[in-house]
């Protein structure tokens, strides 16, 4: 097992919640999400690997819940809202540790990313579906961005994030020292579709197209996407089912 970084955790949850306040306020450069949510894949570890696994587990929700709430510009009208989507949400981390218990040292923090967007997916196929926040509205106003969204569908913005996230955890919280190869790797992760979208005519899905498609409304959307929907999240889905089942069968064997 890779040795852990010598970060203190309270450390590792400031600058998460610094990182994801920052990616949700300055969303006209919302770089910083990127990078808000690998912390809590480091936390996440040492949950698994301590004691304290509620305490531990307590800071990724309260640092979810912050990062909900400036996702509101801190209006405290949006606390309530912004603490049951964080819980909601915590699920992702926690079915992580659950999987991972059951099922050995295969299921990487990958499931985390496949919960994730399940979840959204669950959130947006609600009838308060408008009333919640997907991580890709960090990126709303960057529009340029996004233009291979007509083939993803909204909701691949939020995958993007994640993926990102996650190769950041892996350069620089999973071990002591840089791992420059995923480093590089994500920064071309991060630039790859963001040149792709520029070189690429077309028209991005925003987030009132996937409201509308999923409101049933009549709405400009291309055919592409009225065909598909949001399929990534909707595979997430599925697989996130079989994870689970797989992982409490082998439970009951045991």
């Amino acid at each position: 097992m890779a040795k852990d970084h010598k970060l203190n955790t309270l450390w590792l949850f400031g600058i998460s919640v610094a990182l994801l306040s920052a990616g949700w306020l300055m969303k006209s450069f919302p770089v910083f999400i990127f990078a808000g949510l690998a912390p809590l894949f480091v936390i996440m570890d040492r949950a698994q690997n301590e004691e304290r696994f509620w305490t531990l587990s307590e800071l990724i929700l309260i640092a979810l819940a912050i990062g909900f709430l400036a996702a509101h510009v801190f209006e405290m009208r949006f606390l309530v809202i912004s603490l049951a989507q964080a819980i909601v949400m915590a699920l992702a981390f926690l079915g992580y540790s659950f999987a991972q218990q059951r099922l050995g040292g295969w299921t990487g923090k990958f499931i985390i990313i496949l919960f994730w967007l399940a979840i959204e997916y669950v959130l947006l196929k609600l009838p308060w579906r408008t009333q919640f926040v997907y991580l890709g509205d960090a990126l709303a106003l960057k529009t340029n961005w996004l233009k291979w969204t007509q083939y993803t569908g909204y909701l691949g913005s939020s995958l993007w994030i994640l993926i990102v996230n996650l190769l950041l955890y892996h350069s620089l919280f999973r071990e002591e020292k840089i791992k420059w190869v995923f480093l590089i790797i994500t920064l071309l992760c991060i630039t790859g579709p963001i040149v792709f979208s520029y070189w690429r005519e077309g028209q991005f899905v925003s987030r009132t197209d996937m409201i509308s498609l999923y409101d049933h409304k009549i709405s400009p959307l291309n055919e592409n996407y009225i065909q598909l929907g949001e399929v990534i999240p909707g595979i997430a889905a599925g697989i996130s089912v079989l994870i689970l089942l797989v992982a409490v069968t082998r439970n009951n064997d045991r």
